[in-house]
Order: structure tokens, then sequence, then C-alpha cells
């Protein structure tokens, strides 16, 4: 359960949250953002300043992810990308779909059961939303580990446009003229980067390094893939009993193998950097220390009952408790304290996957279709609801989105189904890729909630003109120990160029220097392990050569800058003016005021 010790939820959940369009933009100049209709001028993803702590960002006590879902079609070697908003009655929306292995050419393989080939299961999602997804591989080769991106892309064709998967046609489904190709050019069975046509495809690496030829030796499938809380990627072979860890900027291997006592089949890792495997068997697996990349690691295990899916939840005193699928008694609760299994569940179904929605609400996904949700302090059943039409066969993933929101993912039906967070209302069914195999952290909520607590604001701001020079975002804030806040920018002379682009890390009040009429500033909140949310008071965007209060732009702030200020008290003005500080639309005294606390110059000489 997440605990932040601050202010209760504020939920946004548009898909511009992921794409990069956020909010109507300020006019140019230096302006400061700190009361809350100020803030709310941006987009506050995770984040709130609701009462009574107004005027200040800080982390919501329950957790969201992004309003995406990937889901690994492992019949057809694929992953599908989902808008999970709701848009009457769709429930969401197919906005892209990706090859994870050659879909023609010597090598490729066509549609297949969802164990032969290369059947992609395993996903990922990083507090920034790119996706990772991880191929099995049941033909002997390496697993194969792709990163696809949220924002930015890889121009390999130096055209200077994103070339990518899209719903050209808006009909909220993926045909196969809507994506790109993935042929292997030169028939050596590896996807080398030049033959890796979506631009949104930053990498495709096989894992470990220096894999090459097959067969490998038997069962060196890839059916593990969570991220660490440095935000790096740990990749387990199922019977090679080993994990490797892999960069999340390359996919190099930065350290392995690990050899651990069980077959690894699915992970997560907690706020504590402890990494927690499922296994297959009735056997749980623990790596500590994951954030290192030298170790040492320590590895041990538990016998209990039979595992399949996993996920974290935290109990009230803050200490891990993983729940297992994979048995008849809906899920297993193994504590971390006292090391021990028990299975509190009211209610018991046979079941596969299971997870932990924003409020630390177990859910699990009934093996015959159907989802139940229980309270995690006592095994209480919430509600407990069918199958949607079409989806009871062989129903294994479950996930919440963005919404608190619970999907469920369909292997037999090649559906994904959704249900309302609060009751479980049937919500609607989308069509997938064939065979969808995906149980895993699909979209992000268990690095955003669990292994990272972190929420992000987001605003943009319109310097007037194409070229305007950027400079400086400066932000004050009372930082816990362990906490952090950080800022990213980037910059383009429209809007819809923003999300083409990469972010860029900016220190608080050191300059920097990118150009474009449109600013994007990200500010990211991250809670240390004790789950306490760092404050944000104010953030100030600053264009280059203007400092605040700087009225006449002559490059100081003295008492020709403050007199014009007093000159206009009372004068309504657009947001953005400089003379109005605090930003709420009128320039009164206390704009002058607060000016000339930034007097440059002893008792604000003009000379």
């Amino acid at each position: 359960m997440n605990n932040f010790s601050r202010a209760p939820l504020l939920r946004l959940t548009p898909i511009a949250l992921s794409i990069g369009v956020m909010a109507a933009p300020a006019l140019a100049g230096s302006t400061t953002y700190t009361l809350d209709a100020q803030f709310d001028v941006g987009v506050l993803d995770g984040v709130n300043h609701a009462a009574p702590n107004n005027n200040q960002l800080q982390l919501n006590v329950t957790g969201t992810t992004f309003p995406v879902l990937w889901i690994a079609n492992a019949g057809e070697d694929t992953l599908s990308k989902f808008d999970t908003t709701q848009s009457g009655a769709s429930p969401g929306r197919e906005v892209a779909r990706y090859h994870t292995w050659f879909n023609t050419g010597v090598n490729s393989t066509g549609n297949h059961d969802a164990w032969s080939g290369p059947a992609p299961s395993r996903t990922a999602v990083d507090i920034n939303g790119n996706a990772y997804v991880l191929n099995r591989h049941f033909d002997g080769r390496p697993a194969l580990l792709f990163k696809i991106l949220a924002d930015g892309f890889v121009d390999r064709n130096s055209n200077g446009i994103m070339d990518t998967s899209q719903d050209a046609n808006n009909d909220g489904a993926i045909q196969a003229s809507e994506m790109l190709d993935l042929i292997d050019t030169n028939s050596n069975g590896v996807i080398d980067d030049s033959e890796i046509k979506d631009e949104r495809i930053a990498w495709a690496v096989r894992v470990p390094d220096g894999t090459t030829g097959f067969p490998l030796k038997p069962g060196q499938l890839g059916r593990s893939l969570c991220i660490g809380t440095d935000g790096n990627l740990w990749v387990g072979l199922y019977s090679g009993g080993a994990y490797y860890k892999v960069s999340a900027t390359d996919g190099h291997t930065l350290a392995g193998p690990v050899a651990v006592t069980w077959s690894p089949y699915g992970c997560l890792i907690d706020r504590d950097g402890v990494l927690w495997s499922a296994s297959l068997s009735g056997r749980l697996g623990k790596i500590t220390n994951t954030q290192s990349n030298g170790g040492p690691y320590t590895v041990s295990h538990f016998d209990g009952p039979s595992n399949y899916g996993i996920a974290l939840g935290r109990a009230a005193d803050n200490t891990t408790r993983v729940y297992l699928g994979g048995s008849g008694n809906s899920y297993t609760e193994f504590n971390s304290v006292t090391n021990t299994f028990s299975s509190p569940a009211d209610v018991f179904y046979s079941s596969l996957g299971v997870n932990v929605d924003g409020e630390g609400n177990i859910v699990v996904s009934k093996s015959s279709g159907g989802v139940v949700k229980f309270r995690p302090a006592d095994g209480s059943v919430i509600w407990d609801k069918p199958a949607q039409s079409g989806t009871a066969s062989d129903s294994r993933g479950i996930m919440p989105d963005a919404n608190n929101d619970v999907w469920q993912v369909h292997l037999g039906a090649s559906k994904i189904s959704k249900f309302k967070g609060t009751d479980g209302t049937a919500l609607g069914v989308l069509n997938s890729g064939l065979s969808p195999y995906t149980y895993s952290d699909a979209s992000g909520s268990a690095a955003r909630t669990i292994t990272t607590g972190t929420g992000t604001w987001t605003v943009i701001q319109d310097g007037g003109t194409a070229g305007t020079k950027w400079g400086k975002v400066s932000w004050s804030a009372t930082v816990p120990t362990g906490a952090n806040v950080i800022a990213e920018v980037r910059t383009a002379d429209t809007e819809a160029g923003l999300p083409l682009l990469a972010y860029t890390p900016v220190a608080n009040g050191v300059d920097f220097n990118q150009l474009g009429r449109y600013i994007q500033v990200r500010v990211r909140l991250t809670a240390n392990t004790q789950n306490q949310s760092p404050i944000v008071q104010d953030v100030t965007v600053t264009s280059i050569g203007q400092l605040v209060c700087d009225i006449d732009g002559d490059g100081d702030v003295d008492r020709n800058d403050v007199n014009a200020i007093f000159a206009a008290r009372g004068t309504r003005v657009q947001s953005g003016d400089p003379r109005d500080i605090d930003n709420d639309g009128l320039i009164t005294v206390n704009d002058g005021r607060a000016c000339v606390l930034k007097c440059t110059r002893t008792n604000c000489a003009t000379q």
C-alpha cells in the first residue's frame, strides 16, 4: 500500500500525459508557478496541491500510472500499445503495434501458438513511460530484449520525420499496413540496428551480451523482466537459472550471470532494491542489492505454494508484501519480515495473474475469466465480477491503468477487457494481437508506485516567437533525505514537435541554452524509501538574458524596475507579464515588494 504522508489523490488520465501535449501555454518571459491556479496551467500526474497543503506540489497518497498498456502478442511476435482512456462505449483504443521479430524474409516465423518461436511475453514500463518487451524464444535463440520510446525517436534514415506505427485511419485498431516491417536483410538471424525501421524502437539486444549462434542449452528462455530502483533492467533466463542486469540506456549487460536456485518466471523489485522472483514451482526467489552493478548480490529463496504471476505491495509499516498467483487460493501472500506464506483471500479461485492497484488493493485474474478485488488488510472481497462476453478462455494477465481501472488479458480469446476500478462494472472489450500473453508490469504501475514512488508536474511555456532562447529553470523545495526533485526540458518551434524530442535534465537555477518558441518543463518528485514526499513550493522558467524583476531588460534589477512595478499597481495583465511577479493577473504592491528582495545592487541602486 502507498502511504505518502501528504494530500489525497488528484488523478488525470488523458493520453496526452504520455505523448506530451500538456496544457494551455503561458506567455513569453520569466514565469513563476506557485499558486494552485498557476500549477493548474500544467498537468499534474501523480502529484497534487490539494488541501490542507495548498499552493505546493506533493506526491499523491494513491499511486497512479500512465494511460497506456503495452501488451505482448505471443502468437504473432508483436507488442501492442493501447490508449486506456475511456471514450463513450469504447474502453480505449490500440494506437500502435511493433514487430519483435522478423515479419518477412528467411528467418520470419509467421503466426504460431504462444509457446513457439520468439513468443514475446514479459513487459516492463519505466518511470518515463518507455516500454521494454522480452522475447522468450522457444526456437533456441537467445532471449531478445527491446526498448520502445515514449518520447523522441531514432532518426535512422535521417529524414527528420518519426517513421513509426500509428493508427492512420483512426479506427482504434492497428492493421498490418499500419506497422513498419522488420526484415532480416542479411539473413543472419540477428536483428541488426540498421534493420529496425520503426524509429520508436530504440534498440533490440540479445541477453547476455556476446551471445552468438544457436541453439543454446535447452531452456534458456527469457521469462523474467523487471526494472530496478536505478532504472536499469533485470532479465531472468528460465532453465539457465540466472539473472542479468541490463542497461536501460543502450541494452548492454551490466552484471551477471547471477546464479539462482530457481527457474526465473517473472520478477519485480521493491523500493529497497530487493528483487522478488516467481518460479513456476513452489519457490519464491530473492536477490538483494540490485542497485549495484558489481554486487555483491545475496541470493536466497523460500519454499511455499506453487506460483505464476507476481505483484508487490507495502504494508502499513512500509514493509514489502509479495503476492503470488498460480494456485487455487486466489493469491498467496508472503510477509518479507516474518518470511512466511499465507492464503488470506475470503474466496478461492484458480488464478494465474495477480496485481496491486493504486490503492494497494489486490486484483486477481480468474483463470476462467473474470476479476476479483481483495482488501490487503484481511483478504476480504471488494468486488467479484464474471468474464465479459467472449473473453472467458484462458485469462491470465491483469493490471491497473491510470484511472485505477483494471484490465484483464485473455490469451485464448486474443482480447483484453476493462473493469471499473471502484465497483467492477464491465467497461468493454478490445481485440489484441494473436495470443496476448502479458501478466507483468504492462502499465508502469509497479515502477511508479512500488519500485519508485514518483510523480510529475509538466508545463508548456510559449516564448511567442520561433527560436526563443530559453536558459533557466529554478525551483524551491523541501526534500527529505533520500528523496529528490529533478527537472527536464525540451524545446521546439511547434507544440506538436515537442513529443518528438527527448527531455534533457537541467540543474536548479543553472543556465542552459535551448532554442524554440515552446519550452516544455517536466518536474519530477520522487519519495524516499520511507514514502516521504518532497514538497515543491514554486517553479520559475526563464528565458536567457532575462532576470526575474528585470522590467526594463537592462540585465539587472534595480530601483527603476521596482518603480515600474509600483507605477502599474492595480493593472490587470495577461499571464506572463514580467511585472506580475506572482502571476495572479493583477499588479499589486506584493509584486513590488517581491522585487525589492531580488535587487542585484545594494539598496536597489541604479548605478
